[in-house]
């Protein structure tokens, strides 16, 4: 059964005329009760001291009604040598989840903005490309990924998941590549149209940056089309990452909400700065997060196609965890303003301290959650 469901898929895909792929098993996310789900992306502390802080800060975000979490693996995570495919860390976490009533969304960061991460024999060295010269579309790399989600939709069928990405930000490695688009939106599709074979309810899709959006990329309509929902992450910032003021949110949304059309919506990070304190470099302070969070919150509920938002992030990351994020982003050592950007978007420090933003955080998950549970009620 699973040799002729690739053979079909591969098939399927050479008898396409065209990459504007029609949405036709899943016009809605059906394993996600109606109204609108936020989560928070947790990242643990090696410091007890402020782990602790941090766990008190999850259970209030989830006790608030936070209802959905997002989290990421990439697919060499779980693919370590070919053909060898371990899912118990993913369980594990899955597990995790149940418990705290959170339905999983999941990132399979096959393309991971700037990088791949696929199997080391499927890419290059340096992972800036596939290996021998193929496309994403070739049906190695599409018998592989099939046996992947063998894997994964069950499990996450299992543990109440609604959704799976296949690609985090694509646009960051596609557009400078152009000629490997045609080939990933025919990998997209076939990734969407092998999961609805095993269960048509779990929604699939890629994810964009509203960078795409706000600079017109040609290729948004054949991803959308080969997706059950328009993805995006939404940071608000200038080329050099100085902040953009609050304020533009209301453009923003209505930038992305046209380029959605009637599609549901899901914000898989939305985040901003707060810059390093006591004094930012990025034009921005913890009072412009804090506004951020609630023009966010309150805006995006004009918008009842929006269906999840996944915050970015519980805490900062630390210092050094940084340094290697500037590092796997840009191959430079130093890139200071990249590095407050990336450094300051917690709604908590580091040290599990929280901001004005996580008081905003957790205001708006109440309202959203009693929305939700007055529109389950009526």
């Amino acid at each position: 059964m699973r040799r002729l469901r690739v053979f079909m898929l591969v098939l399927g895909l050479f008898m396409v005329a065209s990459v504007s792929m029609a949405q036709d098993s899943v016009s809605d996310l059906p394993l996600l009760p109606a109204g609108l789900h936020v989560g928070v992306v947790f990242v643990p502390s090696e410091d007890t001291t402020v782990q602790a802080r941090l766990d008190t800060a999850l259970m209030e975000v989830v006790q608030a009604g936070s209802s959905a979490y997002e989290f990421a693996l990439s697919w060499a995570d779980l693919e370590k040598s070919p053909g060898q495919i371990d899912t118990s860390a993913l369980e594990s976490l899955l597990d995790i989840l149940v418990l705290l009533k959170l339905q999983p969304y999941l990132s399979i960061t096959t393309i991971n903005t700037v990088k791949l991460t696929l199997p080391s024999d499927l890419m290059t060295a340096d992972g800036y490309a596939l290996s021998q010269g193929r496309q994403f579309d070739d049906p190695v790399i599409l018998e592989r990924f099939a046996r992947l989600l063998d894997a994964l939709v069950p499990l996450m069928i299992e543990h109440n998941g609604f959704f799976i990405s296949v690609g985090n930000e694509v646009d960051g490695w596609l557009e400078s590549r152009p000629e490997a688009t045609p080939g990933y939106v025919r990998f997209s599709a076939a990734a969407r149209d092998y999961a609805h074979q095993i269960d048509p309810r779990l929604g699939i899709g890629s994810t964009l940056t509203f960078g795409a959006v706000q600079r017109g990329w040609d290729s948004i309509d054949d991803l959308l089309a080969a997706s059950d929902a328009a993805v995006f992450t939404y940071y608000p910032l200038e080329g050099n990452f100085d902040v953009r003021a609050p304020e533009v949110v209301t453009d923003d949304l209505a930038l992305m909400m046209e380029a959605a059309g009637d599609m549901p919506v899901l914000f898989q990070e939305v985040g901003y700065p707060s810059g390093y304190l006591p004094s930012p470099a990025n034009s921005s302070s913890v009072e412009k997060q804090r506004e951020f969070y609630e023009r966010f919150f309150n805006e995006v509920r004009a918008y009842p196609q929006v269906r999840f938002i996944s915050g970015f992030m519980l805490s900062d990351w630390t210092t050094e965890v940084c340094d290697l994020y500037v590092l796997y982003y840009t191959n430079q050592d130093s890139l200071p303003l990249f590095h407050e950007y990336l450094c300051s978007l917690g709604i908590m420090g580091s040290d599990g301290i929280p901001k004005p933003a996580y008081d905003a955080f957790l205001g708006a998950i109440r309202g959203i959650a009693q929305e939700r549970s007055l529109g389950a009620s009526n």
